[in-house]
């Protein structure tokens, strides 16, 4: 049991731990203050199981030191010392959880009598303490301190660092494991004690984090880093192969201390991006990147507009190799990848609201499925230009579907719209000019288009309005203007309820 002693009478503080050693060599007096402020530092630093405290000392008293010691998160046993006088204190200790209190002159019946009582009590505890650590299961041990979830985790450290050899190298091992396989998981983990048992390495913790799609193995062992490096690789990572997870990626960080896997998770993130730069076939680690001649990823704005022009003419075929290029593009320098995944993000955020002023639903389905979340979270080329194919093809199946207008009349309607947008347009003046009624001519609209003219009208002005704020860089209200609306206000309005941001926001995400 480790003990701490705050007292501010030497005679007594001194006292108090020659006698403590005398009642059992099991009682360790491992540090001792002179006042409330002293004692507070060594209990942060000290973590004690037992603190003695004075109630009556200089800077701060013995009641106001184990409060803020509890405030501190802090659970260590108290026991108050007083004197006849200071007894209404001590009672006041007992509502901060002291749990006793020994009257001046100390003497060795009553102290042996409280630290047995004490020592029953952190018996118990630390029994507790072991039973709720044993029911983790071994495969959650590192997912509760990596995710800093765990209740015990200073237990959880302790129960890892009982089976590591200190004097041995400590890896995070990270494997990225995509969707496909996470269901999987049983079959990689299988490979990962094949490569244990062949390189003799006994002890290794992993877990899978499904919210991330990762699998991290901490792993301890004699081999050095870039001997371990190339094990993974040509062993680990081939083994993989083999067994078919293609496009499964590995990364690897060195650990110099225990406590530094708490501090993991956003190494790990970061590292995960790297194989849409390096490859799948690499073990990515901070040094390889450190060498790495990264340069600036600007927004390809050129293939963008060959992208929405393709869209709108709903040129399969074009979109494919617009989507390929646009990947090259991407992989014709060394880029960060965050800066790959933003741009990606803009891209698809483009296709989205351009799908939106085409086909609503559709938009709303994107982003019922995350699609810019999915990229986000990408972590190689196959991904992105996977997801980028899936965004294109459901933008042209919808296009097929939405695209035949068979009527004679409402094609009129929509050239005039076309030719006349920035004016002042209504469906009775067309209507006229055809010689029909507004509601014969609103029905087939409708029928044709599956939405209303004046809804036709509102998205088409808002789509001219897109390309006048990124192209020309006008003021929103000459924008507005420009697209028929006369009231700026009402045009914000319009185009956030369409495009789902600001005309503002929109001009900076561009």
């Amino acid at each position: 049991m480790e003990i701490l002693i705050v007292e501010d009478e030497f005679n007594a503080r001194e006292g108090l731990g020659n006698l403590l050693g005398k009642l059992s060599e099991n009682y360790v007096v491992c540090g001792k203050a002179s006042d409330g402020e002293q004692g507070l530092i060594l209990a942060k630093a000290l973590k004690p199981d037992l603190v003695f405290a004075d109630i009556e000392m200089p800077k701060l008293n013995g009641l106001e030191m184990i409060e803020k010691i509890k405030e501190d998160g802090q659970d260590p046993y108290f026991i108050i010392l007083s004197g006849y006088s200071e007894f209404k204190y001590a009672q006041k200790g007992i509502t901060l959880g002291v749990e006793e209190y020994l009257l001046k002159p100390i003497t060795y019946s009553d102290l042996k009598s409280n630290m047995e009582g004490i020592e029953r009590k952190l018996s118990l505890k630390k029994e507790k303490a072991t039973l709720i650590e044993e029911s983790i299961p071994k495969e959650e041990i590192l997912e509760q301190i990596l995710l800093n979830t765990g209740k015990n985790l200073e237990n959880l450290y302790k129960r890892v660092k009982s089976n590591i050899k200190q004097n041995e190298s400590m890896y995070i091992v990270n494997l990225c494991l995509r969707d496909k396989y996470v269901d999987k998981s049983e079959f990689i983990i299988k490979e990962i004690y094949n490569f244990m048992k062949y390189y003799k390495i006994e002890s290794f913790y992993y877990s899978v984090l499904k919210e991330y799609n990762y699998l991290p193995i901490l792993v301890n062992s004699p081999i050095d880093f870039l001997e371990f490096i190339k094990m993974l690789k040509y062993n680990f990572l081939f083994a993989l192969r083999k067994s078919g997870f293609s496009s499964i990626t590995v990364s690897i960080i060195k650990l110099n201390q225990l406590a530094e896997i708490g501090d993991s998770l956003n190494k790990i993130k970061n590292l995960s991006r790297w194989p849409i730069v390096l490859g799948n076939d690499e073990i990515i680690h901070e040094d390889l990147i450190s060498k790495l001649k990264i340069n600036k990823c600007n927004y390809p704005r050129e293939i963008e507009n060959e992208l929405l022009k393709a869209i709108k003419n709903n040129d399969q075929a074009r979109l494919a190799d617009i989507n390929q290029k646009f990947i090259s593009y991407l992989k014709a320098n060394i880029y960060n990848p965050i800066e790959i995944i933003d741009i990606c993000s803009k891209y698809i955020f483009s296709i989205l609201t351009t799908s939106k002023v085409c086909n609503n639903d559709l938009y709303t389905e994107f982003k019922n499925e995350g699609i810019l979340d999915s990229i986000k979270i990408s972590c190689t080329f196959d991904e992105l230009k996977e997801r980028l194919d899936y965004v294109i093809d459901k933008v042209c199946e919808k296009n097929e579907v939405g695209s035949a207008v068979n009527s004679l009349i409402v094609r009129k309607a929509i050239n005039y719209i076309k030719e006349y947008y920035s004016d002042k347009i209504s469906l009775e003046d067309i209507a006229s000019g055809m010689n029909i009624t507004p509601e014969y001519l609103s029905r087939l609209f409708t029928k044709e288009l599956g939405k209303s003219f004046s809804d036709y009208l509102k998205e088409y002005r808002i789509d001219k309005a897109k390309e006048l704020l990124v192209r020309n860089k006008m003021k929103i209200y000459e924008v507005a203007e420009k697209v028929g609306y006369s009231d700026s206000k009402y045009f914000c309005k319009v185009f956030k309820e369409l495009i789902g941001v600001s005309p503002k926001e929109y001009m900076k995400f561009y």
